[in-house]
């Protein structure tokens, strides 16, 4: 399909030449449309009485259908003529877009199968079956790798393929490539990011900071308040945006890697406030391990310690399944981080390490900085 075809004549008179060029006799009596903004509804009746009276069925295939899926004329004609063709027309539609054709009908009938992104991506197997085919040995380690950093997209792991046949060392290629330098990052420029309005465009680059999206942290992140439409709308046209659940929805991993090389170029310097300004909005949801990582991603270790001294977590550094990550994140504080909440995530690692006398130190450091009061006026210093 051409943007041209969505024209109602000019979409059926390809469709008839479709069936004449692959030597499908057609009955002299159809004819063909007289004008190309419109059809005969006569003639798609002549059509239907044709298919539905064939002893073998046609198959019709309509690719790139999401350029012409918009317009309503030529879905209406379509639904029609598939209705009334009986068991003489299978069709098969290829499109980024949800067609305006009722599937709801035809799935709940049983006569519709449906093929999404998530039944095409690559398994980790599949991905070093590809590499073998382009000549590179992959382990399963290295499958696994490229398959979780492409999402399995078939494109993207050709791409990078073709990529990592000049590279010296291939698997290592692969597993530490530059996705912001690279043809993937042209094909998805070129195809997804460019193809949408500057608000959109705008919106995904801010949310690539995010794991996870929901639509009013992103219009925190772009001070608009147009995101759930946005994201509703990149989500139809599978624009490499996919709902996770309430509302939320997440990046394929690849595109959002690129996305943030991509925004660190268009603005430089605002990364590091976008993480700032999500820490924030998760915090008053209530998500506090997400907005510590954001925190500590925005370099803000005195708002990351407040944060996890206020919400009363700092027992969790001491037990639980999330200590050994907890540590982890505040193994990063930087030595300037000498805020009191700072001090106190600094001893309570300390002493989660088993290294009383350490902890103790900070605690004696964070003692003197209490300011000296009266006993009925007397902070609680931990």
């Amino acid at each position: 399909m051409e943007p041209e075809d969505s024209a109602p004549g000019v979409f059926w008179a390809y469709v008839l030449l479709a069936f004449r060029h692959h030597g499908i006799a057609l009955p002299s009596d159809i004819g063909s449309p007289a004008h190309p903004g419109e059809v005969d509804h006569s003639l798609l009746a002549r059509v239907a009485a044709w298919l539905d009276g064939r002893d073998r069925p046609v198959t019709l295939v309509l690719d790139e259908f999401d350029r012409v899926a918009g317009c309503a004329e030529v879905a209406d004609g379509l639904q029609f003529v598939l209705r009334h063709a009986g068991d003489g027309l299978r069709l098969l539609v290829v499109s980024r877009t949800e067609p305006l054709l009722p599937l709801y009908r035809y799935r709940a009938a049983g006569e519709l199968v449906d093929i999404r992104g998530a039944d095409l991506a690559f398994r980790a197997e599949e991905t070093a079956a590809l590499a073998d085919r382009h000549g590179l040995a992959l382990s399963g380690a290295g499958a696994r790798v490229l398959t979780a950093r492409t999402g399995g997209w078939a494109a993207g792991l050709r791409l990078c393929t073709l990529a990592a046949q000049r590279a010296d060392d291939p698997e290592a290629f692969l597993a530490e490539f530059e996705p912001g330098h690279s043809t993937v990052a042209d094909f998805l420029l070129g195809e997804v990011l460019r193809a949408h309005p500057s608000d959109t465009q705008d919106l995904l680059l801010r949310a690539s900071i995010l794991e996870e999206i929901h639509p009013d942290l992103a219009n925190a992140l772009t001070g608009r308040g147009d995101a759930e439409p946005i994201l509703e709308g990149l989500q139809r046209a599978n624009a490499f945006v996919e709902p996770i659940g309430h509302s939320w929805y997440r990046l394929h991993p690849l595109f959002a890697e690129i996305l943030r090389v991509h925004l660190g170029v268009r603005h430089p310097g605002l990364e590091p406030e976008l993480h700032r300004t999500a820490a924030h909005w998760l915090s008053r949801a209530g998500l506090l391990d997400e907005s510590l990582s954001h925190a500590a991603d925005a370099g803000d270790w005195e708002l990351a310690a407040s944060e996890f001294i206020g919400r009363l977590a700092i027992g969790r550094l001491l037990t639980g399944l999330s200590a050994e990550r907890l540590d982890g994140l505040f193994a990063r504080m930087a030595p300037e981080a000498s805020g009191r909440p700072s001090i106190l995530v600094r001893a309570a690692r300390e002493l989660a390490h088993h290294d009383v006398e350490r902890g103790v130190t900070y605690l004696g450091v964070r003692r003197r900085t209490c300011p000296t009061t009266t006993p009925a006026t007397r902070p609680r210093c931990g």
